[in-house]
């Protein structure tokens, strides 16, 4: 019976030096340093916390991201004015504009204006032409 565990630890020992073997550590280079084999400093092993790309640590956007490309400002007459929320504007070239702000910003109908513009975020009709969000309006002098 002595025999019998003596052989079952034996086998238990030899299992647990097998394995170990086959768990290497991995070392890692710092930064900024050339790998060279003529390095008298030893290799750093690598935490075993999870190395994760600075890109992935920041949670997703709130709002989708295609609502944030930047627009050019725009300048047109003012077709369809007053306190908003919504506008219309006409370029030089005949391009129609809908524009939607609730900010309250009031527009002369005729007054050349340039404005800052986003894609719109509401579904609303303000009328003829492609639908933008209003974010800034200045006179054009």
């Amino acid at each position: 019976m002595l025999m019998r565990y003596a052989g079952c630890t034996a086998l238990a020992a030899a299992l647990v030096v097998l394995a170990a073997g086959c768990a290497r550590p991995i070392h890692v280079n710092p930064p900024n340093r050339p790998l060279s084999s003529n390095s008298s400093e030893a290799p750093v092993a690598a935490s075993s916390a999870p190395i994760v790309p600075p890109n992935l640590t920041k949670s997703p956007p709130n709002d989708p991201t295609d609502l944030q490309k930047p627009y050019p400002w725009i300048v047109g007459t003012v077709t369809a004015g007053g306190t908003g929320p919504c506008y219309g504007l006409e370029t030089d070239e005949g391009q129609q504009y809908a524009l939607h702000s609730t900010a309250g910003t009031r527009l002369e109908k005729g007054a050349r204006i340039r404005i800052k513009t986003t894609p719109a975020r509401v579904r609303i009709d303000c009328g003829p032409g492609k639908l933008l969000e209003m974010t800034a309006a200045e006179p054009v002098r």
